[in-house]
This record gives structure tokens, sequence and C-alpha cells, in this order.
């Protein structure tokens, strides 16, 4: 996924370039219709790579004016023959693409998100605003499209992983696959966000009166999460939000250490008493605990899913080979465009 990532990264380097007349000019770019590139224009492509390094947890890489400018006149090459030969994306698909994303950081969250929600996550994990990432990943979307298309042949000629390909990239990575301690949790849960201090309390209060029920067997857990749970997201299936993986840092961050470890501490079908975590309090279930162990190849991924450790080593290997042809397809393309465009570096 990494190699990809920095496709991607690449895809989105010239995106939204404009002649700025306070900078020095450095480069122009004739396929279809001139354009310039500014010593500014590569400066801010450069730290805006380093940012988005940094966002996405990745060490920082020395990249080079040169090596910028060579990537910003290969995008614009791309970009212009895309336009010239009438390449484009939808409105539909560039729908699937922004709700499979969505889809996926819902998956990492745990819970499901409103669109405001997402874009708000996008905005702060890329640092640009949401008109300018879907404008980038359009841009990014019609240059993959056309070198796809333009290199047809070379992404017919990848080859399916045979097994013994999958034999060897498992016992390859073999010490990497391991899954952590999971538990699977339901809960009875109420919102503590912008709730005053007093309003907190009497939260508090409520869930403690319940929890007491509950105990002395006055009312039943499911019952209690229809009667006084307020995450309409799961009170309909008692609760339920699914497994937490003990090394989910991001789960970590927003439920709170004190919580996160409190919960990992319960015994299957323990009942804690209330807990407070970042966003309310909650009263919550251990329904299933897994203890860390090492796959085999027929073990699901993960708890739920019904994707194998041979499906995504399957899936990986061919990834691997699409990213190879991808890079050669990519370097051709640009060497064939380099040819027909006039091209002038300062």
């Amino acid at each position: 996924m990494k190699k990809l990532a920095g496709i991607l990264i690449f895809f989105s380097l010239a995106a939204g370039l404009f002649a700025d007349v306070l900078s020095e000019t450095v480069a122009t770019v004739n396929l279809i219709k001139p354009q310039m590139i500014t010593s500014r224009q590569v400066q801010n492509e450069i730290n805006a790579y380093n940012e988005q390094l940094k966002k996405s947890g990745l060490p920082p890489q020395k990249i080079t004016k040169k090596q910028m400018l060579d990537n910003m006149i290969s995008s614009i090459l791309i970009l212009q023959a895309a336009e010239r030969d009438g390449i484009t994306v939808s409105g539909a698909e560039m729908q699937r693409v922004i709700d499979t994303q969505m889809k996926s950081v819902e998956n990492q969250l745990h819970r499901k998100l409103s669109l405001d929600q997402f874009k708000k996550i996008v905005e702060n994990q890329t640092g640009t605003s949401w008109d300018q990432y879907v404008k980038n990943l359009k841009e990014q979307m019609i240059k993959q499209t056309y070198i796809t298309k333009k290199k047809a042949k070379l992404f017919k000629e990848i080859k399916e992983p045979t097994e013994q390909d999958i034999e060897n990239k498992y016992q390859d990575n073999i010490t990497k696959l391991v899954s952590p301690e999971y538990i699977r949790l339901s809960m009875i849960y109420i919102s503590t966000v912008n709730k005053s201090a007093s309003e907190k309390a009497a939260i508090k209060k409520r869930l403690e009166e319940v929890y007491k029920k509950i105990k002395n067997g006055v009312l039943s857990f499911n019952d209690a999460v229809l009667k006084y749970s307020s995450d309409d997201a799961v009170k309909y299936r008692d609760g339920d939000i699914g497994y937490i993986r003990r090394d989910d840092r991001n789960t970590r961050a927003r439920l709170g250490d004190t919580f996160f470890n409190e919960i990992f501490n319960l015994k299957v079908n323990d009942i804690s008493d209330v807990l407070e975590s970042n966003t309310g309090y909650q009263i919550v279930k251990v329904t299933e605990k897994m203890a860390p162990k090492v796959l085999g190849l027929n073990d699901p991924v993960a708890p739920g899913k019904t994707m194998t450790v041979h499906d995504y080593l399957k899936a990986g290997i061919f990834q691997e080979r699409q990213q190879k042809a991808l890079q050669e397809a990519l370097k051709e393309v640009v060497s064939e465009l380099k040819k027909e465009a006039e091209i002038t570096i300062f």
C-alpha cells in the first residue's frame, strides 16, 4: 500500500498550478497549450509534499527542486494529453471513489459518519479544503485513467498469483501476520458532548441508577440499551459496537486511555459499572474476547471479516504487480509526451 500511496501523492502534486507573476518562471510546458511553472510553485509543492508525508505518519523524504519540477512537468503533460484525448471522469465515478474512502474511514473508526464529519476528517488529514481535495482527486483519477488506457497492454499482461506465490509470501511475512487482542462490546451510551457540568452529573446519576437495576436483576442489559442508550446506530442491535483491537490508536485517542484500558480489563459477559470516555458515559458488556495469535492462511484477517489471510496476500501480490505495471506505464507515457511537447527549463 505504501508504494501505491507514493504514486497517488505524485498524481496530486501539480494540482491547481497557476502563473505567479511575483515569482521567477523556471519552466514552460506546451502540449496543447502553454503553461508556466514558477519557483514559488515548486517550493509550495515541496512543502505540501512534506506536510502530507507528516500527516500520513510516513518518514520524511528529501526531494530536490529538480525532482519536484520534473514531477510537475510530467503531471501537466498527462493532464493536457488527457484533455486532448477527451479523457474525463463522471460525477458518478467520483462519488463511488468518495463513498469507498468514506466507508474505509468508518471501518477504522467503528462508527458511521455523516458527510460533514467525513469532510472534516479529510481536511484535517490532507491540510486542504474539501473543494481542493475533490479537485485533486478528480485530476488524479483522470491521470490514472489516461495511463491505464494508453498502456492497456501492460496491465492485461499482469499474471494472477499462483498458490506457490501466496505460500512464499506467507512464509516471508509470517511474523507480521499476528492478530492482536480483540474484544467485542455492547454498551448503554449517553453522549456528554457539549453538555454542561451539571448536565454531565445528571447523566452519570441516571446511568448509575440503571446499573443498579441491572445488577439487582430488575432490568436486563438489552432492555436497558433500548430504553436509555442515545446511540441510535447500535441500540436496536442490543448495543453491539463490534470488535475493538488492543492496538487501535484511533479508537484509544477518541475514547481516552482510561476508558480504553478499563474495557480491556473486563472478562467475557462482565458488565461494567458506569464508565466515562471522552465522549460520554457508558455501561459496557464484553460479549467476546480473542487472545493474540499468529494467523494461518485460512484465518480471517480480522474477526467478523470474510477475507482470509490467503485472500489478503493474493490481493496484495496482484496489487504489487499492478503497481510495477503502473510505474512502467507512467515512465513510458511521460517519455512519449515529452517528445511531443515543447518544454523549456530556465
